[in-house]
């Protein structure tokens, strides 16, 4: 069978990794000159790395024991699965190479135009396809030759010079003075991703807050999220997935573990697309409780996420179980809110399902 991936990011590299498994051998078309990441707080649960094909380990840059949640006000929630943070860039090119051993991936090579039965590069070059893969991200071509739009949010990550050895954690900060959704501080070894769901001005004031703004920036980087829940997939001989999907957890904006798994449904559904999308809009990636989840997160007040902070810590204080209605009384302005509380909690807990 004739597979065309374009993008050799991790939904195009995974999914080639999932066809050289099944004895299909696809070509990757790249447009940038070099395998490299976008910007990516990198972290992932080791559970999805191990789903991967490939043998992850030497580009895992720190292992950590979960996540701390940290709210306005100071409260902090934990949770105990443990995690990774990746050298990507690194991961990505020892995928690369994989791939290359079986299949055949091209650098410099732009697809600027799609047909039924085949595309066009930049450089004049007409490629014929039996399958036309879009992995190629948000400002996708494939995902605007099938009429897709998508609502994007933007974010901005610093790395920066630090010492990790006792970072153990991966840290996310609920506050609005930083962020429409989170900031996070993820270790890797000797360097911190340190970034904000906004632009640069928040990221500064987040580093000031935390008192990171005397560390030496390695790199700065910026980038847009897809923030619509998964749409349209397939149409007749194309499949779209990874960002040009929209595939990001609109929760919580987490977009490799969908990859990961919506990457197996591809190819084991390489010749009938249509049960690809069919398998993934009955997965819980598509639940349209992750984007009611999302939007009701970001319109929370600071008062209202210290107030959730304070909430969760005195639960697991005195009983370790989930919300109860008697303990929110507490808080009268969380109360009013009850209903959106818990459909964020209930995407909360689909998105750990499969997203960590």
């Amino acid at each position: 069978m004739n597979v065309v991936i374009v993008g050799a990011g991790p939904a195009g590299l995974i999914t080639a990794l999932n066809l050289l498994q099944r004895g299909i051998k696809p070509l990757i078309l790249e447009k940038s000159p070099e395998i490299r990441a976008t910007a990516c707080g990198e972290a992932l649960g080791l559970r999805w790395i191990n789903e991967v094909p490939f043998d992850s380990s030497p580009y895992i840059a720190k292992r950590v024991r979960g996540a701390k949640l940290i709210f306005p006000g100071g409260s902090v929630d934990h949770i105990d699965k443990e995690c990774a943070v990746l050298d990507r860039t690194k991961w990505l090119r020892g995928m690369a190479e994989e791939v290359e051993r079986g299949g055949e991936l091209r650098l410099n090579s732009e697809v600027i135009a799609v047909t039924r039965d085949s595309i066009r590069l930049k450089n004049g070059e007409n490629i014929g396809y039996q399958v036309l893969i879009g992995a190629d991200g948000p400002h996708s071509r494939l995902a605007q030759y099938l009429g897709m739009k998508y609502n994007f949010v933007t974010a901005s990550q610093y790395k920066i010079a630090c010492n990790t050895s006792a970072m153990d954690f991966l840290e996310f900060y609920f506050d609005k003075r930083f962020s429409y959704g989170y900031a996070w501080i993820f270790p890797k070894d000797g360097v911190i991703n340190v970034g904000t769901g906004g632009d640069f001005a928040h990221l500064d004031a987040f580093l000031k807050y935390k008192g990171l703004d005397s560390h030496q920036i390695i790199k700065r980087e910026a980038g847009i999220i897809p923030a619509s829940g998964i749409g349209k997939l397939v149409q007749r001989n194309i499949a779209l997935i990874g960002d040009a999907a929209s595939m990001p957890n609109p929760t919580g904006l987490s977009g490799l573990s969908p990859i990961i798994q919506a990457s197996q449904i591809l190819a084991r559904n390489i010749n009938s697309l249509e049960d690809y999308e069919t398998e993934v809009k009955n997965h819980p990636m598509a639940n349209s409780i992750l984007l009611k989840g999302g939007h009701i997160l970001m319109n929370l007040s600071n008062q209202d996420l210290a107030n959730i902070g304070k909430f969760f810590a005195g639960v697991k204080k005195s009983e370790g179980r989930a919300p109860k209605i008697r303990k929110i009384v507490k808080y009268p302005s969380l109360l009013l809110k009850l209903n959106r509380l818990r459909t964020v909690y209930k995407a909360g807990v689909i998105a750990m399902g499969y997203g960590w």
